[in-house]
This record gives C-alpha cells, sequence and structure tokens, in this order.
C-alpha cells in the first residue's frame, strides 16, 4: 500500500537546531569511497548529468551541495537512485553486507573491484546520512530542510525515490546491518518532517 504524506512549508523565523540523537557508524568500506568511478558502473544507469552532480558533492562541503531547495532535491534524488540501482531486489551484497570491522584502505579498495554494488551501497547510505544531519541543522521552517527537500513543493507528497530506503530495512536480520541502520535513521527522519503532528509542533514553535 502506498504512503502519502504531505508537507507544507512553514514561514520563516529562526529556531535553533536540535542536536542529532544517533550517530552513524563509519562504513566498513569507508576508505573505498574515494576510489569509486561512476562512468564504469553502467548497472547504475545514470545520466552524466547525474553522474556530475555526484562529483559536485564529492569535491564540496555538504552544506554547500544543499545550499538551496532546488539543488538539495536533485542532489537527494541522485542519491536515492545510487542506493535503488546498487541495493536491487535480490538482496544483500555478497560481501560488503557480512563486514563487520573497519577494512584498511588497501582492503576496502580491493573489495571495491570484487563487489562494487556493496560498496556503492555503503556509500550512497553514508551520503544520506550525511543529508539528513545537515538538514537537521538547519532552520526549521527555511528554504532548505528535510521537508522542502524530500517532499513535492507543489502537492506536498513525499518523492517517490524513497522507496529504496524501505527495500533495504525489508530484508530484516539477513540484511546489511549498516545499511539498515542508516537507512532506519534515515527514514525515520524523513517521515516525522511529513506527519502533521511534526507540522502543528513546527508551526507553533514559530510564532
Amino acid at each position: 500500500k502506498d504512503v502519502l504524506l504531505h508537507w507544507r512549508r512553514s514561514p520563516k523565523k529562526p529556531q535553533q537546531s536540535q542536536q542529532t540523537t544517533m550517530s552513524l557508524p563509519s562504513s566498513p568500506v569507508t576508505g573505498a569511497f574515494t576510489g569509486i568511478q561512476w562512468d564504469p558502473m553502467q548497472k547504475l544507469r545514470l545520466t552524466q548529468p547525474e553522474k556530475l552532480l555526484l562529483r559536485s558533492g564529492e569535491a564540496n562541503p555538504i552544506d554547500y551541495t544543499l545550499n538551496n531547495a532546488g539543488e538539495s532535491t536533485a542532489y537527494v534524488k541522485v542519491v536515492l537512485k545510487v542506493l535503488a540501482e546498487a541495493s536491487g531486489a535480490s538482496g544483500p551484497s555478497s560481501k560488503v553486507s557480512h563486514l563487520k570491522g573497519m577494512l584498511p584502505d588497501d582492503e576496502a579498495l580491493q573489495i571495491l573491484y570484487t563487489d562494487p554494488m556493496g560498496v556503492v551501497t555503503h556509500y550512497a547510505i553514508t551520503k544520506l546520512y550525511d543529508i539528513i544531519v545537515c538538514l537537521r541543522e538547519k532552520k526549521m521552517g527555511g528554504d532548505v530542510s528535510i521537508g522542502a527537500t524530500f517532499y513535492n513543493e507543489d502537492d506536498g507528497n513525499l518523492l517517490d525515490e524513497w522507496r529504496p530506503l524501505l527495500r533495504v530495512l525489508h530484508l530484516g536480520g539477513s540484511g546489511d546491518a549498516f545499511a539498515q541502520r542508516g537507512a532506519a535513521y534515515c527514514l525515520a527522519h524523513i517521515l516525522m518532517a511529513g506527519c502533521p503532528s511534526q507540522r502543528l509542533a513546527t508551526n507553533r514553535s514559530l510564532k
């Protein structure tokens, strides 16, 4: 059954940000992220503009990438597309999903060649976590927020691209522990931004 949530932009007013209550541990293959090359990864079905957007996100601080609502949403959609194509419907990756501890950079880079989609899945989850943390630190009711980024401006509906996060969680104990923890954190904050009680509390705080 489709999840239908609505969000509406609130009037701008200064508001102190809330601190993140949970932190996501680093992926075991963090050392491989700098070795990711988007051009050879045809499985991801990325367009040239999407590759350029990903490279821009890697070259600049996350706060710069999320500078305005339009650019923020465009970047989020590309990262969610990467997650969708990398995680697929066939289940957790063959190697990365079973890793427990942090790998040295050279071993992580080796995994990139033997299980590239597993590494890319962890990359996408890490980026989405960074996005959520950054957006939570911005002023409530501002042009750039979780609501403005993950919900359509015209009708207030949640972006269709959110579904890969649910797929990652669906596998339960047989899934990728790192990816599931990150997906749960991101999805919780995305859905909370669209619930009526959250909007009401936000509006009251802005009065």
